[in-house]
């Protein structure tokens, strides 16, 4: 189980970890880190979302919608989306603008 430190830390870190867009029919990102206190590879996904906040006008939500350790290598797809930074991500949210593949 991904402890809530690590979640913690993944998500204070996303300005600086890449970003891929996971499905571009909907507005879900994720980011990945490949880490183990024992030298062995692990790859964690955190699956997330961004949105307006539609009580205050000035403020944006990121929901992270699941965070788990893969099983398997990444599928095709998210071995081959595009990739976007939080800044980009974050102003386009705010701008009420799409992320466009």
């Amino acid at each position: 189980m991904l402890s809530k430190r690590l979640l913690r830390s993944l998500v204070m870190t996303l300005a600086d970890r890449p970003i891929v867009v996971a499905d571009e029919r909907q507005p879900d990102f994720m980011t990945m880190q490949q880490m183990n206190a024992d030298g062995t590879t692990s790859l964690y996904a955190v699956f997330f979302e961004v949105e307006k906040d539609k009580a205050r006008r000035q403020r944006l939500i990121l929901r992270i919608q699941s965070a788990y350790l893969l099983e398997r290598t990444l599928t095709r797809r998210q071995r081959e989306a595009r990739r976007v930074a939080l800044k980009t991500l974050l102003r386009a949210t705010y701008e009420g603008r799409k992320v466009r593949p």
